[in-house]
């Protein structure tokens, strides 16, 4: 199956990609969709404590040795549970907790949904950039090869460095025919994501270092603490709710009928009972059910426990990759300035015989690996700062 995208092509911005994510991220629109039915499941919750009221209209016939005779009747009958050993208000505490579950899951989602779309966004930004810099590296290897083809061609330089400038040229144009097709797969990769034709992103997202807020905060407020928390509560109920197996139910039904042979029916009837249930001995299941939730509740607690280390130790790990990422880009920044000043005293000093070729091309070659290497320090600071809102549920604005 081929995607074609069509429409109006887009040079966006960041906040333009988080804007269109709102509205057209697949995850994003499930996860409010789940919401909202879970959302109406809490409000049908309270229709438990409601009275249930049902109507009803019959017409019957019947033959026999008198003749035929026609029957007819309609009515009202209606049930109110007053106690039904706390089932109902359990359901109640059970569906507003799902709620919130799945509002902290959506939360979640989101968070997941803008990391996936600020990894797109740089993967395209770095391509980009790749490209420039491949670019500006072939035309220097092109430059080196007419140079040495000079020196080649009036005896001052050897057949073999010659050709190694020729392979260097090809591997140049090779790099700048791969990074244009990373290119095209960035723009697809981000294109997918928001539904949109893009051309490129625009700007120049750069990391800034942050200091370590309170990680007790964070974790409070981190929609996965909150999964973990809501999934607690929800275990605390349903050990609640086997009281319910104790107790008793009562509730209280009433009816009014109207009933006779002709239309409409002429005799009425009215009745009421209060009703009373005790569940004496079940087979035993509600003791058993007490224990299978005692456990699952001792089993979630241990859960949460360890949810709350493992969120603690995922936020400070992204904390300090984040400042590693800052650090390396900067140390390689300062690479890249010396290579490049290397580079040129290397050019003046081969040009007028001071140095060999291979000290030459030795240190041309740093001075092109570091220009590679710095785009991918800066991407992995772009992506160290993605991860470190992610890991608590937040993302960059």
């Amino acid at each position: 199956m081929v995607l074609f995208l069509a429409g109006e092509l887009w040079a966006l911005t960041w906040q333009e990609a988080l804007s269109q994510a709102a509205n057209k991220s697949n995850e994003i629109q499930g996860a409010r969709k789940q919401l909202e039915a879970y959302q109406w499941t809490y409000y049908k919750s309270y229709s438990n404590f409601l009275p249930q009221v049902s109507a009803g209209l019959s017409q019957g016939e019947s033959t026999g040795g008198s003749g035929t005779s026609t029957s007819y009747s309609y009515g009202l009958n209606a049930t109110q549970s007053l106690f039904k050993g706390l089932s109902n208000y359990y359901n109640l505490r059970s569906a507003a907790v799902n709620y919130d579950y799945y509002r902290a899951n959506l939360q979640n989602t989101e968070a997941d949904a803008y990391y996936q779309l600020r990894l797109a966004f740089i993967d395209l930004y770095v391509a980009q950039q790749n490209v420039a810099v491949r670019e500006r590296i072939l035309k220097s290897r092109a430059e080196n090869e007419r140079m040495i083809k000079l020196f080649y061609d009036s005896g001052t330089e050897d057949k073999g460095n010659y050709l190694r400038t020729q392979a260097q040229l090809n591997e140049a144009e090779y790099n700048v025919a791969s990074a244009k097709r990373s290119l095209e797969l960035a723009r697809l990769k981000l294109a997918q994501l928001l539904d949109s034709s893009i051309t490129s992103a625009e700007g120049s997202p750069a990391v800034v270092a942050v200091l370590l807020p309170d990680l007790d905060s964070l974790i409070d407020k981190s929609p996965v603490y909150l999964l973990a928390k809501y999934q607690l509560e929800s275990a605390d109920i349903n050990q609640q709710k086997t009281l319910s197996g104790f107790l008793p139910s009562v509730s209280l039904n009433g009816s009014y009928q109207k009933s006779g042979s002709d239309w409409p029916p002429a005799s009425s009837s009215k009745s009421w009972s209060l009703s009373i249930s005790l569940p004496l001995f079940p087979g035993g299941s509600n003791f058993i059910d007490r224990v299978i939730y005692g456990l699952q509740l001792e089993k979630a607690r241990e859960d949460f426990a360890k949810n709350q280390k493992d969120l603690y130790y995922t936020i400070k790990e992204a904390y300090e990759s984040l400042k590693d990422a800052i650090e390396a880009y900067s140390v390689q920044k300062t690479y890249l300035a010396a290579s490049s000043e290397r580079a040129k005293i290397a050019q003046s000093k081969y040009l007028n015989g001071l140095i060999s070729y291979n000290d030459w091309d030795l240190i041309q070659n740093e001075y092109i690996n570091n220009q590679n290497s710095l785009l991918n320090y800066s991407k992995s600071a772009l992506a160290a700062e993605a991860s470190w809102y992610k890991s608590f549920g937040g993302w960059v604005k």
